[in-house]
Formats: C-alpha cells, sequence, structure tokens
C-alpha cells in the first residue's frame, strides 16, 4: 500500500468567485485594491495601493532625507 496523507485535507488554489468576494469585501471596507496573491493553500492576500512611507530610523537617513547631506 502507498502513504497516506492523514489530518488536514489537501486544499488548491482559490477560486473565482471566492477571490471576487475578497476584493470586493476590501474595497467595501474603503481599501483602495492595488492587486491580490493567492496561494496553493487556497489563502487570498489583497493588496491596498496607498503605501505608506517608512519614516527615517537613523540620524543619517534623516539628513539624506532632507536634503542636508
Amino acid at each position: 500500500m502507498g502513504a497516506q496523507s492523514i489530518g488536514k485535507p489537501a486544499q488548491g488554489y482559490p477560486g473565482r468567485v471566492a477571490i471576487r468576494r475578497a476584493v470586493e469585501t476590501a474595497r467595501a471596507l474603503g481599501l483602495d485594491v492595488a492587486g491580490f496573491e493567492v496561494s496553493p493553500d487556497g489563502t487570498i492576500r489583497v493588496i491596498d495601493a496607498r503605501i505608506e512611507q517608512a519614516k527615517p530610523q537613523s540620524l543619517f537617513d534623516q539628513l539624506e532625507a532632507a536634503g542636508k547631506i
């Protein structure tokens, strides 16, 4: 006999309906949807178009951003 997987059943990529539902829900919550990612385990990640810029952490980065270096 061959090896059998016991436990969690294998999942596949999410379907079009699930993706559409996730994107519509994100838009209804006020996100500006730029795209989405799907994974073989069924995960759907919605990507927001509004990206916040990270603040400079070091003094050098702050001075460089201000144009003083």
